[in-house]
């Protein structure tokens, strides 16, 4: 069927109008920080990737003069990265204007040779370190901007009736779980009246109760009204708990019903939603064939595009992200993988180079795009290489890597391996920004290579974003969650299995030795105690690399709502976004690829892979006391006796010291400014890392309630200021260690 070429232009150009106002909003943000101050590497990477992507969207719609521009500028900001370059305020300007250009053009002006031709020839001449020549100042806007912006396809979603039928079902069902929410809450307020009531009825009688202990105290028959009032109080007392009992039960009911109900409308909701969001992938292969043609005129090179018949379905906003890393990884494909005819012809190959693009859903809701070319393929050996010359790799490192890890590093911003830039790559930043948008996306991105037969890169993507998986873990007193298709398996295995190879902890696997970090590290946090003879482990894998990540827990996977950190965040390493658990824990979402390049630059893990020697012949006390005289009397005895002997000044300050170094045993005093002994020995019996460390608690509070009271928050020991003799003290700790 012959293509529509004008048809596809137009909406072409609608997506273009749309992704160039978000691009040329953040030029304008960073230009504007050049003019306060020189600009640091990561703004003048921004800018790059900003103009980069900017020019192959305006190569795609046949903007000429746009592609030009932008073509000009990267080449002034690629010198000025490379540092070829100084910044200068010279520099600033040209980009202002050049940004100004620009601007004018998405406006709707209409830009004339004159225009962008001086512009471009000065941003030439800037770049080889020549004075820019003389240029006539930009004249003003000759088109004033439309009224109103066009509207772009991706404004509007065409709804079959039938699923607003769907969505307007859902939400006649949320009104009906909303008026049983309410009746529940009711019901919950009269049981609470009822309670307070029978908690006054109580109260009231409590002088009847202390006068009927004292009369069988003193051996006293009571006085018949007494026992007649607490006679009556049980028969009520019996009819209020009886009334409760079956309240409850119904409340009971109508919270489960209500709970199923509203996990019934929230999935059905959810997925109304998603199929009214879903569109066909054919929209995203429509612009490709024209886009295909005209590289291939480009580059004087004969390729035939090869499209999927697919009727899947994806989330429009997972298209509309794709669009960019598709057509980055065509113009690659095109400019460094497929041979020009004469050169394919003298290698045995059809003059027709084959870019060949396969969508397929997978299992999980999850579906792979494939873009396979039969071109020359990467040389693993030059990628190496390179990684050595840009310093991201030493050659030590870089003989040790396999042909698969060796290719992942094409994704690093800077590296290529083309000998010649060209205005359609070989700058080594599309990659990057492939990676970039498809792990932001929470998918993952993987390369095959054959010299001299192809490369094919794979993508693995969410059919949706609406939903998420996650599996959580605890990493000392914090939680994680780590996305499901990212862990290949959970697993606990004995401390003893682990091995160090070269200062790094290893665990064979499979038949494989595979590297181990603790997530802690990776993460820059305080490495949680050794615990007992297991540990937890998460099985990953990212960009041709299986690794292991320690936890303190595994607590399972769940269905997540994935939150975005906002705007102020947009990238934050390690991080994907956050979650909010049913309980209201906030809950952070690991980013894998990124976990694994941060694992790689640790130099080796917060824990042995056998238990370290513990010192034997001084064992270390905690000393909590706020008073500096009893703190120091208790130091001084401890540390007669051959104790290591550590003090805090009250409570608070004693639980940090625990949370940061390991101690043998916890001295504590009760009476204690911020955080009492009490409340001190319950957190501790609360942490899995401290449960078992011995607490004695020393106090002047010598009654049979406090001492029940120690005795029930844990204690070890309660020893009583005013009896205390110095050899109660040092028997005791003897005893408890």
């Amino acid at each position: 069927m012959a293509i529509d070429r004008e048809a596809l232009r137009q909406r072409l150009l609608s997506s273009f109008r749309e992704e160039a106002a978000e691009r040329l909003a953040v030029l304008e943000h960073e230009l504007r920080r050049w003019q306060q101050a020189p600009p640091q590497q990561e703004s003048l990477e921004t800018v790059f990737r900003e103009v980069h992507s900017l020019k192959g969207a305006a190569r795609a719609v046949g903007l000429s003069e746009l592609e030009r521009l932008s073509h000009a500028w990267e080449t002034l900001l690629s010198a000025l990265q490379r540092g070829q370059l100084a910044f200068q305020p010279l520099l600033s300007d040209v980009s202002r204007d050049v940004l100004r250009l620009l601007q004018r053009a998405h406006a709707g002006e209409t830009l004339a040779e004159a225009q962008y031709g001086e512009l471009c020839r000065a941003l030439e001449a800037v770049a080889a370190g020549e004075p820019p020549p003389p240029r006539s100042p930009l004249p003003r806007m000759s088109v004033a901007p439309p009224a109103e912006a066009p509207r772009s396809v991706s404004d509007s979603v065409r709804v079959p009736v039938h699923l607003l039928d769907a969505l307007l079902y859902h939400g006649e069902e949320l009104t009906q779980s909303k008026l049983e929410a309410q009746a529940l809450r009711q019901q919950l307020r009269a049981a609470q009246l009822d309670f307070q009531a029978l908690k006054q009825r109580r109260t009231s009688l409590a002088s009847l109760l202390r006068l009927l202990r004292e009369n069988l105290a003193d051996g006293v028959a009571p006085a018949t009204d007494t026992l007649q009032g607490l006679l009556d109080y049980l028969d009520w007392n019996q009819d209020q708990l009886d009334r409760l009992h079956f309240n409850s039960n119904q409340q009971a009911r109508a919270g489960t019903h209500l709970a199923a109900g509203l996990a019934s409308l929230s999935d059905g909701f959810t997925q109304g939603l998603q199929e009214v969001l879903q569109l066909p992938c054919q929209t995203l292969l429509d612009g490709l064939p024209p886009l295909v043609e005209d590289l291939a005129r480009q580059t004087g090179k004969r390729v035939r595009l090869v499209l999927p018949d697919t009727v899947l379905q994806v989330d429009k906003r997972i298209l509309d992200e794709l669009r960019t890393p598709l057509h980055h990884l065509l113009r690659n494909a095109i400019d460094h993988g497929i041979e020009m005819p004469a050169a394919r012809l003298s290698a045995g190959k059809a003059e027709n180079g084959t870019l060949t693009l396969d969508i397929r859903q997978e299992p999980g809701s999850r579906f792979v795009l494939r873009l396979q070319d039969d071109g020359g393929g990467i040389d693993a050996a030059r990628v190496k290489a390179k990684a050595v010359e840009l310093g991201l790799l030493t050659a030590g490192e870089a003989r040790q890597l396999d042909e698969a890890q060796a290719l992942s590093y094409i994704f690093e911003s800077g590296l290529s391996t083309s000998r010649l830039l060209t205005d359609l790559s070989g700058r080594g930043l599309g990659l990057a920004i492939v990676r970039e948008a498809v792990e932001k996306l929470g998918g993952r991105i993987s390369v095959h290579s054959e010299p001299g037969r192809g490369c094919e890169f794979c993508l693995r993507l969410p059919l949706s974003r609406s939903s998420f998986r996650a599996v959580l873990v605890r990493v000392g007193e914090r939680l994680f969650g780590m996305p499901v298709q990212a862990v290949e398996r959970t697993l606990r295995v004995p401390r003893a299995a682990l091995r160090r190879v070269e200062n790094k902890v290893t665990l064979s696997l499979d038949g494989q030795v595979l590297p181990l970090w603790s997530l802690a590290e990776v993460l820059g946090l305080e490495p949680a105690g050794e615990g007992g003879g297991e540990v937890s482990l998460l099985l990953l894998g990212a960009e041709g690399m299986r690794y292991l990540l320690q936890v303190d827990e595994l607590l399972g996977d769940q269905e997540i709502t994935l939150k975005s950190l906002g705007a102020q965040l947009k990238r934050v390493r390690n991080l994907l976004g956050a979650t909010v658990l049913g309980d209201g824990t906030l809950v952070p979402v690991l980013h894998p690829q990124d976990l694994q390049r941060s694992a790689l630059s640790c130099a080796g893990t917060a824990f042995a892979a056998t238990p370290p020697e513990r010192r034997v012949a001084r064992p270390r006390i905690l000393v909590a006391e706020d008073s500096f005289t009893s703190r120091g009397l208790l130091k001084a005895l401890l540390e007669s006796a051959g104790y290591e002997v550590q003090t805090a000044n009250d409570g608070l300050d004693a639980w940090n010291a625990l949370k940061q170094a390991q101690f043998d045993l916890l001295v504590s005093d009760i009476e204690m400014p911020r955080l009492d002994g009490f409340a001190l020995t319950s957190k501790i019996r609360a942490d899995r890392a401290l449960t078992e460390l011995p607490v004695v608690l020393v106090t002047a509070l010598q009654s049979a309630e406090d001492r029940a009271h120690g005795l029930d928050v844990g204690a070890n020991a309660y020893l009583v200021k005013s009896g205390l003799e110095q050899d109660t003290l040092l028997d005791a700790v003897k005893r408890l260690l």
